[in-house]
């Protein structure tokens, strides 16, 4: 639908996926960093889609942060997760 093609292009929504900010102003992913990979990944879900992710999307997630670089790895999980199918038509 053309809501779901503009919030996967919407520069709000790209910046807000950005490991950028300090203190306060620290975006999510700029908090969710420095933790282990399940701590990021869990932070990232539940932040984003008010759950935990299930086994699969865990073991995924987990081999996506560490199959290249872990901050851009991170930053696409988390777009692909402000545009997962749960969190449009939730929110």
């Amino acid at each position: 639908s053309q809501q779901m093609l503009s919030i996967m292009n919407d520069n709000f929504v790209i910046q807000r996926t950005r490991a950028t900010g300090t203190g306060a102003a620290a975006s999510l992913l700029q908090k969710a960093l420095p933790g282990t990979d399940e701590q990021l990944v869990n932070m990232l879900f539940l932040n984003v889609l008010s759950r935990v992710p299930t086994e699969a999307e865990r073991t995924a997630s987990y081999n996506f942060l560490r199959s290249g670089n872990r901050t851009q790895k991170a930053q696409s999980l988390l777009w692909s997760l402000y545009n997962k199918v749960d969190f449009v038509f939730n929110y």
